[in-house]
């Protein structure tokens, strides 16, 4: 038997989760401390998923130490522009029991149809909504992933099928793109602006929803804070020891290459304290996680490997849980 402890350290950032822009009238100190103040609790929403959590004393404890956590600090076309010290300050969330979501987070896909007063125009790089939808994204931590909708996905899938929840083609046009998880939404201009929308993690709708806002702006806003909220619920992990381990059997571990790969992952997992290699037996590894969260959280969390999937017979439930590598 061997025995390798693995660092906690998070693997590499999501989107733009350490990088803040915010509009500046001057480049005064007192300007300046009030950017970088607002910035601070961007980031800290980000990072817990919660918005919660600038009424916690830890948003208070690290913003009274705002400038140990700004790296980096340029302004460009009247914005300041902070990047944050985002280990840093998930390590101290996690020591303060706060919630966390750490990397990796699931890619959304987002088939966003803006319904107007014709039959509709799907949301894409070149649509009027796609800068509100791509920045209200950025500003909560949500990294979506936005179709072209060029000829391969419209040969694929119509703005209808959008609004009458087809499934199939929704995926089938899904499939080009690297997504977890996708978002099946339809926008409705008025008085009041609604929206209808859905998440899917394969065939599976995970929630579902309707809002309603004064403007479709304030829609999209409010869709990608409902959406985040619910992932946030989902997979942000409270921080704090734990005296529970859990035995993750992973078969079918070949190549050195996927050792890395594998390690990395799970350590990389937000709630993970600690990740040891426990056993080899050929192309079989069982490593033992501390993790501070519930079983379903961690189970959520797996999920968002493309290549680790629980194996055909039936997961043992835990504390041992059997899976498969598949590259």
């Amino acid at each position: 038997m061997s025995l390798l402890m693995v660092s906690m350290a998070p693997s590499a950032l999501a989107g733009t989760l350490d990088t803040v822009e915010v509009a500046v009238e001057n480049r005064t100190p007192e300007e300046q401390e009030r950017a970088l103040a607002e910035a601070l609790d961007q980031v800290l929403v980000r990072l817990s998923g919660k918005p919660s959590v600038l009424e916690l004393p830890v948003a208070k404890e690290a913003a009274e130490q705002l400038q140990r956590w700004v790296i980096r600090q340029d302004y460009r076309d009247g914005l300041l522009v902070a990047r944050f010290d985002t280990e840093g300050l998930m390590d101290l969330l996690s020591s303060r029991r706060a919630p966390v979501w750490g990397v990796p987070r699931p890619r959304v896909l987002v088939w966003l149809v803006d319904q107007g007063a014709g039959k509709g125009s799907m949301v894409n790089p070149g649509h009027p909504d796609f800068a509100t939808l791509k920045q209200e994204a950025d500003r909560r931590g949500l990294d979506v992933v936005i179709p072209e909708w060029d000829a391969a996905d419209r040969d694929v899938l119509a703005v209808a099928d959008i609004r009458g929840r087809f499934d199939n083609q929704i995926l089938d046009a899904s499939a080009r793109y690297p997504h977890e998880m996708v978002l099946a939404a339809v926008l409705y201009s008025g008085s009041p602006a609604t929206v209808s929308w859905r998440v899917l993690q394969g065939r599976k709708t995970l929630d579902d929803g309707r809002l309603k806002a004064d403007s479709t702006g304030q829609a999209i806003t409010a869709l990608v804070d409902k959406v985040t909220d619910q992932l946030a619920d989902r997979f942000a992990v409270t921080g704090g020891a734990t005296d529970q381990r859990t035995l993750l059997t992973v078969e079918s571990v070949g190549a050195l290459g996927d050792w890395k790969a594998l390690r990395d992952f799970l350590s990389g997992l937000g709630g993970v304290q600690s990740v040891s290699l426990v056993q080899v037996s050929g192309d079989s590894l069982i490593y033992g996680l501390d993790f501070s969260g519930s079983d379903a959280q961690l189970r959520d969390l797996l999920s968002l490997s493309a290549a680790l999937k629980p194996c055909p017979d039936q997961a043992v439930a835990g504390p041992q849980w059997r899976y498969c590598w598949r590259r």
